[in-house]
Parts: structure tokens; sequence; C-alpha cells
């Protein structure tokens, strides 16, 4: 959804045409981009799980260019985008810690696959970074349902969660977040964190913020730089210094977030900014360099 905004922005402002096909399965990939790349001068590609499948097409379109969101392919007409979606996460991650009443906060993912993997350490870093600067034993759980969509599972295992004294809980899972925001509706006390778009409205009250993964921008500009001739091929990284990350303004619950929590999440956001660097990796977390950005903000 986010992707298809930045098309629109495109057409709305750049005067492209547009359309979109969806896949029902992996299967559905090479045939979907093959048509697109027949049609199209940019073929606009969103997902980690698409890797292969770009790769393939790409080769036999050599005259297409080809935008690719979460993930690395090389080719002289791929413009792959990553998210340093760890930047946000982070700073999530300290807002948990510093807000909540359990000391024990959860995540739910939909796959372990390096994207989301991302957002999972540079939530965990946040929550270590407080533990080390404040000396806190806010713990850490988490369940991966193996699917972006199965709510009924994602509540099933965000329920799990809050069963273990979890009363904030990250959802990491497309679809399958729908399920954990329908959880924490059930239980008087829990807050859910959203990602990738402002989920704040899809259950007011209840969702603390949403991390921002600004795909829509990216794909916006880079639709530009074609028909600019400014496109660029190879593998493009972009967080908080470039706008595409961060957190929601906490319209709904932002009582709910003490001025120290509001404070930290400033300081850690300006140390990003400045060339702080975040762990994307769980060997990049347990490093005892950790440590050393604990102190930095």
């Amino acid at each position: 959804d986010s992707g298809w905004t930045g098309v629109l922005r495109a057409i709305d402002e750049l005067g492209v045409s547009a359309t979109y096909i969806q896949s029902s399965e992996q299967s559905d990939y090479v045939s979907n981009l093959t048509l697109a790349a027949q049609q199209a001068d940019v073929v606009v590609a969103m997902g980690f799980l698409m890797v292969d499948a770009i790769g393939k097409v790409a080769r036999l379109q050599p005259e297409t260019k080809f935008v690719f969101v979460d993930g690395e392919v090389k080719g002289d007409n791929i413009a792959s985008y990553d998210f340093k979606a760890q930047e946000g996460a982070f700073l999530a991650g300290i807002l948990a810690a510093k807000t909540s009443k359990t000391g024990k906060v959860g995540c739910v993912m939909g796959m372990d696959i390096p994207p989301v993997r991302a957002y999972e350490v540079g939530f965990r870093a946040g929550i270590k970074s407080v533990n080390l600067r404040e000396s806190m034993q806010v713990e850490y759980f988490a369940a991966t349902v193996g699917s972006f969509n199965d709510p009924s599972r994602g509540k099933a295992l965000a329920l799990g969660l809050i069963g273990k004294g979890c009363d904030i809980v990250l959802q990491l899972a497309g679809n399958t977040g729908l399920g954990v925001i329908e959880a924490a509706k059930e239980v008087d006390g829990v807050y859910v964190i959203g990602a990738d778009m402002d989920q704040d409205d899809l259950a007011p009250g209840k969702i603390l913020t949403s991390i921002l993964k600004r795909i829509d921008v990216a794909v916006f500009e880079a639709i530009q730089d074609v028909l600019q001739g400014t496109f660029e091929k190879g593998h493009h990284l972009v967080g908080i210094q470039e706008g595409a990350t961060g957190l929601t303004d906490m319209r709904h619950n932002r009582g709910l977030v003490g001025g120290a929590a509001l404070k930290d999440i400033s300081a850690a956001q300006d140390w990003i900014r400045k060339g702080g660097a975040v762990p994307a990796t769980v060997e990049a977390l347990e490093a005892e360099s950790v440590a050393s950005y604990a102190r930095s903000w």
C-alpha cells in the first residue's frame, strides 16, 4: 500500500500513467514481473521474497528500469532500496522500555527474513540501551508466526506474550499484525507498536506509536529520477537522515509517554542524524560495542 501511494503521487505530480499487478502466490512473481516489464518503462517491485524473480526478469528485459524495495539485486537496470528500519525501531525500543509498566516487552514477527530482523534487532537495541544507561532490567520476548497473512495466529501468539506479562507488543507481521492489535484491544493496559505505515488510527488509544517506513517517498523519487534521466542503479540505503523512517507523533497516546522518554527519543534521533549506527543484525547487537552507542546519545 505504501509503495502504491508513491506511485499515485507520481501519477498526480509527474503525469505518469500506471497500473498494478497483484500476485496471489510466489509462483506468480516471474510471470507478473515479465508482463509488467513488457508493458512499462519502469517496474516497481515490492518485497524481499521477490529477490530471485527480479534478478531473472531484469536480465531478460534490459530496456526496462526496475525499482526494487526491501532487498538488493544487482543489475544495470535495477535500483534497489533498503530502509534502515532498525533506526526507527531503535527509537520505538527506547519508548517501549521507558513506558512499560510491567518491565516486559514483546514482538510478533511475520517471518524471520532480513528486513523484519533489522526492525526486530533495532527494537531490541533500543531496549538494551535503556537497560544499560539506566540500570534497568526490561525483559524482551518474541514470537514468529511464519506468515504475513494469518491474523488469527498473530492474535494467538500476541495473547501468549501478553500472558507472560508483556504490556507493549511490537507487530512486525503485515496483515498478521492485525491479530496482534485485536489481542491488545481485549486486554486493559496493553498497547501495540505498529510498523511500516502510520497505523495509529487502526485502534485509537491502543496503538502507542507506529514505526514509519517511507516506502512511498523512495518509490516516488525513484520514478522521478527515471523521468529526469538521473536513474542510479545499485543499492540505496535510506534512514532517519533521509526522512525515510521514524515514529509517528503519538497523537492518541502521547499522554501515556513521559517527558523523559520523549527527551531520550529526541536525543537518540539526533545521535543517528550525526552518524550514530544502530545494529541491524543479531551479531552486531550482541557485540561489546553495543555499550558504546548506549552512552553516545
